[in-house]
């Protein structure tokens, strides 16, 4: 019986094993495929190049499409989808029903990312900023809303989104979330309060200290 607890025990390993390796290989030829489609991504989000035209943007998006077909449990890749709907949809902002069509895909996308990344601050901001310009204000608004706020209050590119989903909702939050947000800005550091004080500036707010 031991011999055969011990096999049992054996096999088991390899099988834990072979998933691991098949896994990983899976993982690094899908970052293979998406190699410079991540490149061109973070070039577009940093804005140190114009955002792309279309054969451009259909090009990354085919490239995305492959490696999700490969590892198709990799949140990043989800992300980075819902990302270039996301561009699809502001550059349909004359055509409203396109519009929303696109931030619709753009939501499934970060959904999926959401499902398998979680406590990920920057994947919830995209869910309420995408909900928000598409108009709609829900449970899932808020619920993206508050756990963006709860996660990433201290990274800039979220503070950001919450800004500007934010003030411009202001009439909307309730005294809680305002304070949270308030206390958001008031801890950034100097550089990044100016960039925050601009946003609500533009939604005709202020915050304090400014």
């Amino acid at each position: 019986m031991p011999g055969v607890i011990r096999g049992a025990f054996v096999v088991a390993l390899l099988a834990g094993g072979l998933h691991a390796a098949y896994y990983g290989l899976t993982s690094a030829w899908s970052d293979i495929i998406v190699m410079k489609a991540r490149w061109n991504l973070t070039q577009w989000r940093e804005g140190k190049v114009p955002l792309p035209q279309a054969v451009e943007l259909g090009e990354t998006r085919n490239a995305l499409n492959r490696a999700l077909a490969i590892a198709h449990e990799n949140p990043m890749i989800h992300e980075d989808l819902g990302y270039l709907y996301g561009i699809r949809a502001i550059r349909a902002g004359g055509l409203p029903d396109l519009r929303n069509e696109m931030f619709s895909q753009a939501l499934d996308y970060y959904r999926n990312a959401a499902t398998l990344r979680p406590m990920s601050p920057q994947t919830w901001a995209n869910i309420a900023l995408a909900n928000h310009y598409m108009g709609t204000t829900g449970p899932e608004f808020w619920d993206a809303f508050d756990r963006s706020l709860h996660y990433g209050r201290n990274e800039f590119s979220v503070q950001k989104m919450l800004a500007e989903v934010g003030f411009s909702r202001w009439r909307e939050l309730n005294d809680v979330r305002r304070k949270m947000l308030l206390t958001m800005i008031a801890d950034a550091p100097e550089s990044s309060r100016k960039s925050l004080a601009d946003i609500a500036a533009r939604h005709g707010q202020s915050v304090p200290g400014r």
